[in-house]
């Protein structure tokens, strides 16, 4: 027996070399070299020979007792033995060459097979030889048969697999489930060993059902202890990946990013799949039990694999490693159907890929893919809407350019007009043309609304800016489309008291829209009801109350009001309007809350946060300084007025001149200096004949185009200023009284908005190029600026803007974004690069943050369809007035220059 055992070993031994040699000679075809072939035959020969009769390796066997024995070695024990060291170091070095390999997959198939057959090799010859030598003790030559299995499971796993657990993973699996064993087992070995009689039946019977009740939680307690022990605070891969499905529910972008931090992924992605090239390369791959593809098991697996689908493996593997793809992991739905695939990109230095983190990722996108595919088709859903948004403008934009003609055509375009109009029929036709205006203008900001939800999770509050509530709601007002005069008449609004507020315009009129349309929804079945609106502030919050005394609403009623798709009382009610204006209000750091007596009346309470007086100041002056900064103005008032102007003018860096009697003579040089003129509104009948001069150009062309101002010192009402329709033609604005200094500034603002702080006709001779596909879109433009006297260039793409703007040497460009073959962008860096720094304004209906981010990189301003006559001339005064300007100052110096003699 001790003879066969040391064949056994010994060609064990051999055996071990020749794998180890085949392992390092992959890239020779596996072909052995002939001095490994004399090595192994001569380690075979010497096994045989030195065992092959008594007497040679072994002499005698001395058996004491079961288990105790002393064997007594021949004359060639050494030879054998010495061999076996021999072929152990040849064997260590052939596993270290073959660890090497430029596979990462086969070097961790190497640490796997060197590990189980180490382990056998050492143990045997440490069990075999060097114990019984050195101590005389052959009671551990039972360990080599043992550790023989773990060589077989080791070798054979790293030979039968391509995907591999890690060794912690794989010690958590082992150390939890034999301590619960142990929990379970010990207990009973010592019954039954020690147990006697009946009970001892009834006791492990017993054991053996708790067993079967607590197995599941004593292992887990068990693996989370093992799991903080070894892993520490960063707990276990299949734990980590998996408990991501919490972030799914919110966002499959977050839940990505935070998958490929867990990953160490440079990039890991989800594609849908489709008829695309890269769709078509993967699919076959899965067609099978196949659940995964990872590139370096495909490599491996076309070098070293023999199966019959090479070509198409390797082309696989070409579309991975030139997308630099590490992973693919197909998404499937409840059919089983892959609809989307994970992409991962890792640094190839970083490990592979264990069996936990796929096992992990699998678990996780099974339980996601139905947030990832909810999440696709509300997306699609809010495309949608987005287009048919964007589509339902173009129509609308046709019907307000031929309003604008109409309107241009019979009544000059000019409010002031209405006042002069005496046929009956033709003022209920302008009536009727206003009305169709404010039809087309609410249709528009119901399309920002939408669009403002297609921009995003939320309400964004990056264009908040500072509006009067009191203003906006008189804005609001006049652009709601009553049903008719007399439910126009009864919506009371009461504006003595005013407060500001940080928000947007259109949301508010929305809100107060929503509002209306709820409450005047009633007035023909309750023919007394009426709307009052007040404003209120207080130390701590502004409030708008909008009290109708109509059917009011129930206790029921007013629990469910502000739910989405909650509706009564309408046949076509979409329930959508109060739950969004509870949103916006609390955008704008607010809230709306409602209380109600049933028959009597409904209250509306829309609470504001007090904005914060110094910062508000600071946000006000900041701008007005940049404007005002150098500016010289003629004030035409009372000397007490004068005072507060010129001390609120001056520190915003401007000059005021004073004169007190506008009947004063005042020389052209003068009126040429000034940048604006300022008079007050309580002399605005002494001064008509002196600002009929100014526009007449009797002192001068630089006073005819100069801004008038006029200043409602005492904040009189319109009706009390004796201010005629004629006059307010001639002016530019009018500022709020000086005494309420927010009011004043504010007013300040407003006009520096609307473009009043600009020279009259600084527009005249500019030429802009309009680039839009929709030629609609370019006739409106036109008709705005065929007023202020700019020629306008049109182009209907990009290529064309780009020639346009080569050879009609143009000031400025309204470039559309969405269109046809080149987009806007494009055209405008090609504009950029051929034409120059010329101004480049985006004209387009684009709320996306990712088209907002490439128009504010490539673009120097940006105006939102639809837009306004007084938007658009706003936006060329900001851009060309000092343009033209110079253009003046030129003509103006070549004139005097042919004058002199």
């Amino acid at each position: 027996m001790a003879m066969l055992a040391n064949v056994v070993s010994g060609l064990a031994f051999s055996f071990a070399y020749l794998f180890s040699c085949r392992l390092v000679s992959e890239r020779a075809s596996y072909k052995i070299t002939k001095w490994q072939w004399g090595v192994f035959c001569l380690s075979v020969l010497i096994t045989l020979t030195t065992n092959a009769a008594p007497g040679l390796s072994v002499t005698n066997v001395d058996v004491e007792d079961i288990g105790k024995f002393v064997i007594h070695f021949g004359p060639t024990s050494g030879l054998f033995f010495g061999s076996l060291i021999l072929l152990i170091i040849l064997t260590l070095k052939n596993f270290i060459a073959s660890s090497k390999s430029s596979l990462m997959l086969k070097r961790v198939k190497s640490t796997y097979m060197v590990f189980g057959m180490v382990a056998f090799i050492v143990s045997t010859f440490a069990a075999h030889f060097l114990i019984p030598v050195v101590f005389n003790d052959f009671s551990a030559v039972w360990v080599p048969p043992a550790l023989s299995i773990v060589e077989a499971l080791m070798v054979g796993y790293a030979l039968l697999s391509d995907r591999f657990y890690s060794l912690r993973y794989m010690f958590l699996g082992c150390s939890s489930f034999l301590l619960n064993a142990s929990v379970y087992i010990l207990p009973v070995a010592a019954i039954a060993y020690f147990g006697q009689g009946q009970n001892t039946v009834a006791v492990l019977v017993a054991l053996t059902m708790l067993t079967g009740i607590f197995w599941h939680k004593t292992h887990d307690f068990f693996h989370s202890q093992f799991n903080r022990l070894i892993y520490r605070e960063k707990g276990n891969p299949v734990e980590n990946i998996s408990s991501l499905i919490s972030e799914f529910r919110y966002s499959t972008e977050q839940a990505i990013e935070r998958l490929n931090g867990v990953l160490n992924a440079k990039l890991g992605q989800i594609h849908r799949v489709n008829n695309n090239a890269r769709s078509k390369v993967f699919l076959p791959y899965f067609k099978g039990n196949r659940s995964v593809l990872v590139r370096e098991e495909l490599e491996y697996q076309i070098k070293h694999g023999r199966e019959s689908n090479k070509d198409t493996l390797s082309h696989i593997a070409h579309e991975m490693r030139s997308s630099d793809i590490s992973l693919v992991l197909p998404i499937t739905n409840e059919k089983d159907e892959i609809i989307y695939f994970y992409t991962v990109s890792k640094d190839e230095k970083l490990p592979l890929f264990t069996n936990e983190e796929i096992l992990g990722l699998q678990l996780l996108f099974d339980a996601a893919s139905r947030f990832i595919i909810t999440e696709e088709k509300i997306r699609k859903s809010r495309v949608l809407a987005g287009s048919i948004a964007h589509e339902i403008r173009n129509p609308l934009t046709k019907i307000n350019y031929h309003f604008e003609r109409i309107d241009a055509d019979m009544f000059g375009g000019e409010e002031s007009r209405a006042d002069s109009i005496t046929s009956p029929d033709m003022k209920r036709i302008y009536q009727e043309l206003l009305e169709g205006k404010k039809a087309v203008q609410l249709g528009n900001r119901f399309i920002d609304a939408i669009l403002d939800e297609m921009n995003g999770e939320g309400i964004s509050t990056a264009r908040f800016k500072e509006y009067s509530a009191a203003k906006l709601t008189s804005q609001a007002l006049n652009d709601f489309s009553f049903n008719s005069e007399e439910h126009k008449r009864r919506v009371i609004l009461d504006m003595q008291t005013d407060f500001d507020f940080h928000g947007s315009d259109t949301l508010y009129s929305f809100v107060i829209f929503n509002l209306l349309k709820n409450a005047v929804c009633y007035f023909d079945t309750h023919p007394k009801s009426k709307v009052h609106i007040r404003f209120s502030a207080t130390e701590d919050k502004n409030l708008v109350r909008v009290i109708d005394t109509g059917p009011g609403i129930t206790l029921e009623q007013k629990e469910h009001i502000f739910d989405e798709y909650y509706s009564f009382g309408k046949r076509n009610g979409s329930g959508l309007g109060l739950a969004y204006c509870r949103r916006v209000m609390e955008s704008f750091g607010g809230n709306i809350d409602v209380r109600s007596v049933p028959g009597v009346f409904t209250e509306f309470v829309l609470t504001f946060p007090v904005l914060n007086e110094v910062n508000h100041l600071s946000t006000l002056i900041k701008p007005l300084t940049q404007a005002f900064q150098g500016k010289k103005c003629l004030a035409i008032c009372d000397r007490n007025v004068f005072a507060l102007l010129s001390s609120e003018f001056e520190s915003l860096g401007a000059q005021v001149v004073f004169y007190s009697d506008e009947s004063a003579k005042l020389s052209l040089s003068m009126m040429e200096a000034f940048d604006v003129i300022l008079i007050d509104a309580n002399r605005i009948e002494n001064t008509f004949n002196f600002i009929k001069q100014l526009r007449s150009g009797e002192f001068g062309h630089q006073a005819q185009v100069t801004p008038i101002w006029i200043h409602n010192a005492l904040h009189c009402e319109s009706e009390e200023k004796l201010v005629a329709a004629e006059v307010n033609n001639l002016t530019q604005g009018e500022i709020e009284s000086v005494f309420d200094r927010l009011s004043f500034l504010r007013s300040l603002e407003a006009i520096i908005a609307d473009g009043g702080l600009s020279r009259l006709g600084c527009l005249i001779g500019s030429k802009v190029l309009v680039v839009d596909d929709m030629q609609v879109n370019r006739l409106l433009v036109q008709s705005y600026l065929a007023k202020e006297g700019v020629v306008v260039i049109h182009a209907s793409s990009g290529p064309e803007a780009i020639a346009k703007a080569k050879n009609e040497h143009v000031d400025l460009v309204l470039m559309d974004i969405q269109m046809p073959g080149m987009n806007g962008i494009e055209a405008t860096k090609t504009i950029r690069r051929l034409v120059g720094n010329i101004p480049i304004i985006a004209l387009s209906g684009e709320y996306g943050e990712d088209a907002l981010d490439s128009i504010g990189k490539t673009m120097d301003d940006h105006l939102v369809k639809p837009i306004t006559k007084q938007q658009l001339v706003r936006m060329l005064k900001k851009w060309l007035a000092s343009q033209s300007a110079m253009k003046h100052l030129k003509t103006h110096s070549l004139l005097s220059d042919s004058d002199t003699p």
